[in-house]
């Protein structure tokens, strides 16, 4: 048996939901590092400085990966390894490529990871600690469409991939074991995770016992939460990194389960998440600025008259702070500005075509 055919963990971590993913993997294909059953932390202090009567916190920014994009990835990777994929590719902001390369490196995929020259360099340089491909370009997302169609490479990204949401409904497992909740806030990319957390709480609690779902993002904001804002207003640039997506496949099916749960999507500018920083340091607290974000939302939903108990998720490690991109990242990793210098990387680092592409 190879390296690659081990048996995972097949019942630990976040695996103990398996029956909520949505996705029938064998046992020996189900990859663990460790996610999962993160802590839940009460946090009154930080409650009553931000307005927030009933707060706690879920800290999906540990191991093993940083952020929750480690529940996702684990169970994509876990598919195309019970598939026997040999090859796949992501474009991503850090996390999720950093949590792909930790799940495809010991299932044996080869990996390409298409970055933009703006990935912060910590994010960066924790996604080049991982043995695979990282690519430097400005087009991640059109190479990445190269990839697929002429390398035959499975795309790994959570917008596009219809197991992803599945994952998060572990989140709503885990929160609904430890009692009733009326709010959840949640920083959002593609809009995975508010859906996943919607569809979980959903399935386990029912349409009369399941919490409003609130996706927060940076402004200027996007499809998420577009309808929540007025048409044609200018919002500024958060300034702190291009934090979320503009576009998403997902934003329709999103909005309408966030309209389903009672909730609301938020934009949060970057005076409001400094002004969360501070008072979070003040109670000991360090996030990334999606975790601040999200408290922020957190917050103004409290002074506009919502209340009860309230939970928001923390989804990147506070090392995350630190937004500086790389002054050469094209030195610290390849860098490809078309789909023909694309393809002699991958060439030179032994990716071959799938059957049936190029």
């Amino acid at each position: 048996m190879s390296a690659a055919e081990q048996p995972a963990v097949a019942n630990s971590g976040q695996w103990v939901h398996a029956d909520l993913f949505g996705a029938s993997l064998e046992p020996w294909a189900r990859l663990s590092l460790g996610e999962g059953g993160t802590p839940l932390e009460p946090a009154p202090g930080l409650g009553r400085a931000l307005g927030v009567s009933d707060l706690w916190l879920k800290r999906e920014d540990g191991p093993p990966t940083g952020s929750h994009k480690a529940r996702s990835l684990g169970l994509l990777v876990s598919e195309l390894r019970q598939r026997r994929a040999s090859q796949a590719v992501i474009s991503s902001s850090g996390n999720a490529a950093v949590a792909a390369a930790s799940y495809c490196t010991p299932a044996g995929i080869r990996l390409l990871s298409l970055v933009s020259p703006r990935t912060p360099e910590v994010k960066l340089r924790a996604l080049l600690r991982r043995p695979q491909l990282v690519v430097v370009t400005e087009t991640p997302v059109a190479l990445l469409h190269h990839a697929v169609e002429s390398w035959g490479m499975a795309d790994l990204r959570g917008s596009t991939n219809p197991l992803a949401a599945g994952a998060y409904r572990g989140i709503a497992a885990e929160l609904a074991q430890q009692g009733a909740w009326d709010a959840v806030f949640v920083f959002c990319n593609s809009g995975a995770t508010a859906l996943g957390l919607h569809q979980g709480f959903t399935r386990l609690l029912g349409i009369t016992g399941r919490p409003q779902i609130h996706p927060v993002e940076a402004t200027p904001g996007g499809e998420l939460t577009r309808p929540w804002y007025p048409r044609g207003q200018h919002y500024p640039a958060s300034g702190v990194g291009h934090l979320g997506t503009k576009r998403s496949r997902l934003a329709p099916t999103v909005r309408r389960a966030v309209r389903e749960s009672g909730g609301r999507g938020w934009r949060v500018d970057r005076p409001q998440m400094e002004g969360v920083l501070q008072i979070a340091q003040s109670a000991g607290l360090t996030t990334s600025w999606e975790g601040l974000a999200a408290l922020s939302a957190a917050s103004q939903h409290a002074r506009q008259g919502g209340g009860g108990r309230t939970v928001v998720l923390l989804t990147g490690a506070s090392a995350q702070l630190d937004l500086r991109p790389a002054e050469r990242p094209g030195e610290l990793a390849p860098a490809a500005a078309d789909a023909f210098e694309l393809d002699r990387l991958l060439e030179s680092a032994g990716f071959t075509p799938t059957s049936g592409a190029r």
